[in-house]
């Protein structure tokens, strides 16, 4: 609240500590000593660690570095990262922990403050890196945080305009399994003292967490530093994990508008010698590593990956997705990235990038386990095909089939969807999932347990059929451990409640998730959704609204023609999949069964009895 101020005078230190006190000319401790502004006299260095400069010193700095002259067009920045190369512009480094801090030769600072709400969090918090696999996004895989401000400074810029370009992903409120992914980060963005972004919130604007999102804004610079502001004002979550509030920031370009004086260009002698040397480098390297038996990898060229009556090798479905470029990314999940892969001949695929971070675990359950091989044998209409998978050095590779039209979690809750559910394909996704499900359970030659039932894991293809995928956690019923838990974390708001009572984990687990997507389906509601008080969570709702003979209040209103006998016997049906007793659950047949117009009263008297199960809800 005290930055960008004119105000004056000595401060005690508890406020320095909490407030952020940069760009103003009040005295900090060490100098009210001294009766100075902080900062005044010579720092080589920067203030003292951990500090904040104020007015005077950011003056200071431009003028030492600076000297009363212009020297730099632009200015990249990769916060919270390595230097890294990006669209043809190298981005500078900016892995410093300290408050403040100014980078080597002194064309930019940044200035962070306020302290984090958790106990536990320190400075190496205001560096945070994505925890999934990045391949090409190296720039968007790192950002800066701060508990409460941020503010980065250019110094020595040339007068004039320039359009500063603010890259943003949402890679802290990310997980599913400690509800994180319900946060909201809300902040401010001030460019030159001029509010550009009033409660801006990363993952609204981009979709979806660990995607990326950009903002261009033109601003003037004349002989004052470039500033940049990211500011808190207390907004978003409070009480669900807060403990990393703050304002995020992945990177920071800024280029001018105007054209560079001759002056500053290369002479044409220096460019033809350097188009020269361009030319000819190249063919010099490629005949060197051709020579030396480095160019390419021979391994890639021999394996081929059977894709119903077709063969590819795997480079040529590397080549399809361009080399794992950003621009064939179609999705993201705890373990790495999902690309599609265009063939020569038109095929598509999807081919899931595991991270070589997660592949100690991962790998053994799903590349290189029993179940990887046992679901590469499944075969139904409602089961993604899994065509085959590869796992060498740093290369971690699943190759699916390519699903047109994304998950049911994009297709329901993304705001941008283009996919509009009428009740037919709502309904014929439930039943595909219930076959689906039944088909594991109960027809498979060894029954399996998908233990990860959630919308983001229904894929649909180019005529909305569903399919089921991701078997990463997915386990035999006739384990030795029935009580295996569930180490890698998944969509907690789908689990059955067994999972937190340490209870053996039974096909019931899955049909508990099947209710819940059930609800979803037909509400149009997330389960995982973050509401208000004054607002029920959904499985609350769906319990409520069946006692009260209410349950058609929970249809989605966005289904204006749907069959309205058919609905309230499909919603009562999931609500029975959701009780907590796992005997007390139906059967995937059963439900099936019912689904395909059987009635709710075929099932067992056993299940129907809710005596017990509307009371754990109300």
């Amino acid at each position: 609240l005290l930055t960008g101020n004119m105000l004056d005078g000595p401060i005690p230190p508890l406020i320095d500590n909490d407030m952020d006190l940069s760009y103003n000319n009040i005295l900090l401790p060490k100098d009210a000593k001294e009766g100075k502004p902080h900062g005044s006299g010579p720092k080589p260095h920067g203030p003292e660690p951990n500090t904040k400069p104020n007015r005077n010193y950011i003056l200071e700095a431009r003028d030492k570095y600076c000297q009363g002259k212009s020297k730099y067009y632009s200015l990249f920045i990769n916060c919270g990262g390595g230097q890294t190369s990006f669209e043809g512009n190298q981005y500078d480094e900016d892995i410093n922990e300290t408050k403040f801090y100014e980078s080597p030769g002194g064309k930019w600072a940044y200035s962070c403050s306020g302290d984090f709400l958790s106990a536990s969090a320190d400075s190496s918090d205001y560096l945070k890196n994505m925890t999934c696999g990045v391949s090409e996004q190296s720039l968007h895989e790192t950002a800066r945080l701060c508990p409460t401000s941020l503010t980065y400074y250019g110094f020595c810029l040339h007068k004039g305009n320039y359009t500063v370009k603010l890259h943003f992903a949402e890679i802290v409120y990310t997980k599913d399994e400690d509800y994180s992914s319900s946060g909201k980060r809300i902040f401010d963005v001030y460019i030159q003292g001029e509010k550009k972004l009033e409660n801006f919130n990363i993952k609204d604007e981009a979709g979806w967490p660990n995607k990326l999102h950009t903002r261009e804004f033109v601003t003037h610079v004349d002989e004052n530093p470039l500033v940049i502001h990211f500011f808190w004002a207390g907004k978003g979550s409070i009480y669900n994990t807060p403990q990393l509030n703050g304002p995020l920031v992945s990177a920071i370009s800024v280029t001018p508008n105007f054209t560079i004086p001759e002056g500053n260009k290369l002479s044409t002698s220096k460019i033809v010698g350097i188009a020269v040397g361009s030319a000819f480098a190249p063919i010099l390297l490629l005949a060197f590593l051709w020579k030396m038996g480095w160019l390419g990898n021979k391994e890639l060229q021999e394996v081929h990956i059977k894709v119903r009556k077709k063969s590819f090798t795997l480079q040529q479905i590397i080549d399809g997705t361009r080399d794992f470029s950003s621009k064939m990314e179609i999705g993201r999940g705890r373990f790495g990235i999902v690309y599609k892969a265009e063939m020569p001949d038109q095929t598509k695929l999807a081919v899931k990038k595991i991270s070589p971070e997660s592949t100690q675990d991962k790998l053994k359950d799903e590349l290189q386990g029993e179940i990887f091989f046992n679901v590469k044998s499944l075969e139904h209409e409602n089961l993604i095909q899994l065509f085959d998978g590869y796992s060498k050095k740093d290369l971690h590779l699943l190759i699916y089939e390519y699903m047109e039209n994304g998950s049911l979690d994009q297709a329901l809750f993304e705001p941008k969807s283009r996919i509009e559910l009428n009740w037919e394909v709502r309904f014929n996704i439930c039943l595909g999932l219930a076959k689906a499900l039944k088909y594991l359970h109960e027809e498979n030659v060894r029954k399996i347990i998908h233990r990860n039932i959630k919308a983001s894991n229904i894929l649909l293809d180019e005529n909305y059929t569903a399919k089921l995928t991701d078997f990463g956690l997915a386990s035999f019923d006739n384990e030795d451990d029935p009580f295996k838990t569930i180490k890698a974390g998944g969509a907690r708001a789908y689990f059955a409640p067994e999972y937190a009572r340490g209870q053996a984990i039974t096909d019931k687990a899955d049909v508990y998730s099947f209710g819940v997507v059930t609800l979803e389906i037909f509400s149009g509601r997330s389960c995982t959704e973050n509401k208000s008080e004054a607002q029920k969570y959904l499985l609350d709702d769906a319990c409520i609204f069946q006692a009260r003979g209410k349950i058609d209040q929970l249809v989605d209103k966005k289904l204006a023609n749907y069959d309205r006998k058919l609905v309230p016997k499909i919603l009562n049906l999931a609500i029975m999949c959701i009780n907590p007793t796992a005997d007390l659950r139906p059967t995937m047949s059963e439900v099936v069964s019912v689904l395909s117009g059987g009635t709710l009263e075929q099932i067992s008297k056993v299940h129907t009895s809710s005596e017990n199960f509307s009371g754990y809800y109300l």
